[in-house]
């Protein structure tokens, strides 16, 4: 999608979408959608965390264990190119699960270790 400047859509073209929170589903909502790309707004009430914040704990994992800063600058790029920093339309949970994703798959970090940084 890329870097889009997210517009919503009229109060009257808003879609029907199920609701939920924690993966539990909660019913339907009206979401407004983005003008321009089509992506549908998160209205989840748990609020994504900043860039900043993964990238201190990809810090805190290279301090446990032994990873290369090129490891962790790849982490950075992919973190980049899967947009886990435009909070239209990701919510809280669904970041973290994208980040687990993306350090497991690039570094040989068994996925606990990376839920339990999220954890504290």
């Amino acid at each position: 999608m890329g870097e889009c400047q997210h517009q919503n859509c009229g109060g009257r073209e808003k879609i029907w979408m199920p609701y939920s929170f924690r993966d539990r589903n909660r019913g339907l909502k009206p979401h407004p959608y983005c003008i321009h790309c089509g992506q549908v707004k998160n209205l989840s009430s748990e609020r994504p965390r900043d860039v900043g914040y993964y990238l201190n704990l990809v810090a805190s994992l290279g301090l446990r264990y032994k990873i290369a800063k090129v490891q962790m600058r790849l982490i950075a790029l992919e973190m980049a190119r899967e947009e886990l920093a435009d909070f239209y339309g990701m919510d809280r949970h669904q970041q973290e699960e994208l980040f687990v994703n993306i350090v497991t798959r690039n570094l040989n970090v068994h996925e606990r270790a990376v839920r339990a940084l999220l954890d504290h």
